[in-house]
């Protein structure tokens, strides 16, 4: 079967398992997590929302470093300097550093690092208080051709 003989066809079961779903119910709007308004006026113009690096650190403001590979710490943005932090978003000028992880990440001592501009955005109203959850990094400074120039990382609370 050709490539794209079987993409049609899994689009057409797609398109009638959609159908079938509608027709029985069974695509029924579920209900969702509803995030409050994250306008300063919703949050007062005193409200500044922190970060809890990787989700999971004491809420922060300004920190001058945060995690971006949670599971092992071997990327990670630092001398960060906060141009503006807002009850709407956060953007910092800093360093994205990672490990070579050469011969393996563990054993690996070679660092590399590149300039980057970091931008925090979504403040959601949790327990802790008002919290951003996402994080775009945007590499400004030389890297790797096959380095994305722009990472988006979450940093979504975990729940407790």
């Amino acid at each position: 079967m050709s490539s794209s003989r079987g993409r049609r066809t899994g689009a057409a079961i797609t398109t009638l398992a959609i159908a079938f779903a509608a027709s029985t119910g069974l695509a029924q709007a579920q209900p969702t997590r509803t995030l409050m308004a994250t306008s300063e006026a919703t949050m007062g113009t005193k409200a500044r929302p922190a970060v809890e690096d990787c989700g999971l650190s004491k809420p922060k403001v300004r920190p001058a470093t945060l995690t971006l590979a949670c599971a092992d710490a071997n990327n990670l943005g630092v001398k960060l300097v906060w141009a503006r932090w807002t009850a709407t978003g956060a953007y910092a000028t800093g360093t994205d550093t990672w490990n070579a992880c050469t011969p393996y990440c563990a054993a690996s001592k070679t660092w590399y690092k590149t300039a980057a501009n970091f931008t925090l955005s979504h403040p959601v109203k949790t327990p802790a208080g008002w919290l951003f959850e996402k994080l775009v990094v945007r590499i400004t400074g030389k890297a790797p051709k096959d380095m994305a120039r722009t990472q988006v990382y979450s940093e979504k609370p975990v729940p407790k």
